[in-house]
C-alpha cells in the first residue's frame, strides 16, 4: 500500500502531459540526417574514402534535442590476411600520418554539419541543443598516439543558426 502512495506522489509530481507528450521531431526527419550525414562523411576524401564502420545513428531526445552518433575508421590499410600475413612498419606509419593529417577537415565538417542540422531540423527548440559523437575504428596494430578515441560536439540550436558565431564556439571534446 505504500509503494502505491509513493507512485501516485511520483506520478503526480510530473509536468502535465511529460508521459503523453509526441516528440517535436519526426523519426522520419531523424533518418533524413542520418542519411545525409553519413553521404557526406563517405564524400570527404573521394580519392581514399573513410570507412563508415557503423550507420550513423540519431534520436531526439525531448528537452535536450537531437544527438547523432557514427563510427569512422579515418584511413583504410592493410588487413592481416594469408597473403599479408604482416604489417609492415612503413605501413603502421602511412597510416598514421593519414589519420592525422585528417582531423582538422573531419572537425570542421562535423562543425558544418550541426550548422547544416540546425538549418533542417525547424522542429527543434531554439534553446535545445544538437550533438554529434564519432568513435574512431584502430586495428590493433595501429599507432594510436595523438589519436582520439572519439570526438564529441555540441550547442544550442541558436547559436548553431548564427553560423558566424557558430563557427568559432563549437566545442570538440576529444577522449
Amino acid at each position: 500500500m505504500r509503494n502505491g502512495w509513493i507512485v501516485g506522489l511520483l506520478v503526480c509530481a510530473l509536468p502535465a502531459g511529460t508521459l503523453a507528450d509526441k516528440p517535436k521531431v519526426s523519426r522520419a526527419m531523424v533518418k533524413t540526417m542520418e542519411e545525409s550525414m553519413d553521404q557526406k562523411f563517405q564524400s570527404l576524401w573521394p580519392d581514399n574514402p573513410v570507412q563508415v564502420v557503423g550507420l550513423t545513428q540519431g534520436a531526439y531526445i525531448n528537452g535536450y534535442g537531437a544527438v547523432f552518433m557514427s563510427e569512422l575508421n579515418l584511413a583504410t590499410g592493410p588487413t592481416i590476411s594469408p597473403f599479408h600475413p604482416n604489417i609492415s612498419p612503413d605501413e603502421v606509419k602511412r597510416i598514421h600520418e593519414k589519420k592525422l593529417s585528417r582531423l582538422a577537415q573531419l572537425k570542421a565538417t562535423m562543425q558544418q554539419m550541426l550548422v547544416d542540422s540546425a538549418r533542417s531540423m525547424d522542429p527543434v527548440p531554439a534553446d535545445e541543443q544538437l550533438a554529434l559523437g564519432i568513435s574512431f575504428f584502430y586495428w590493433n596494430w595501429e599507432n594510436r598516439e595523438g589519436l582520439p578515441a572519439q570526438i564529441v560536439m555540441h550547442a544550442p540550436k541558436k547559436l548553431l543558426l548564427d553560423t558566424t558565431l557558430a563557427k568559432a564556439s563549437i566545442p570538440a571534446d576529444e577522449f
